[in-house]
């Protein structure tokens, strides 16, 4: 055998031996994803992901976004239930003050006085475009 010969005959048993090697390996794991670094720090994880590893980190991230979500939408709706009660437990006090206040003298006018200056501490459009 000449040499060329041996040399050829080498080269393809060491291709044979790499394509076999390579067949047994998940090659997705020498690809890199490239995850924004929110997402990353968001769920705890270190550095660049495989693309063997994106798909659970997408479920991961899915679930987390999913989960904070409805979490956010809870306690809104309890913040504007509370919100509800408030102002419904107020607007019934100014009620029941405003017709007592007409029961004692001069009550309705100190009523009108204060229900005024109760209004001029509220926030004015003209002053919240201004300082916007």
């Amino acid at each position: 055998m000449t040499t060329q010969a041996k040399l050829i005959a080498m080269l393809a048993t060491i291709l044979a031996v790499v394509v076999a090697v390579a067949q047994g390996c998940d090659l997705r794991q020498f690809v890199s994803v490239d995850a924004p670094r929110p997402v990353l720090e968001s769920l705890d994880l270190e550095g660049p992901i495989t693309l063997a590893q994106a798909d659970a980190v997408y479920e991961d991230w899915v679930s987390y976004v999913r989960t904070n979500t409805e979490r956010f939408e809870a306690s809104i709706e309890a913040a504007n239930d509370r919100y509800r009660f408030v102002h419904e437990w107020v607007s019934m006090g100014i009620s029941a003050a405003g017709e007592a206040a007409g029961g004692v003298p001069f009550g309705a006018l100190a009523f009108g006085a204060l229900t005024g200056a109760a209004g001029l501490m509220l926030p004015q459009p003209k002053l919240a475009r201004k300082r916007d």
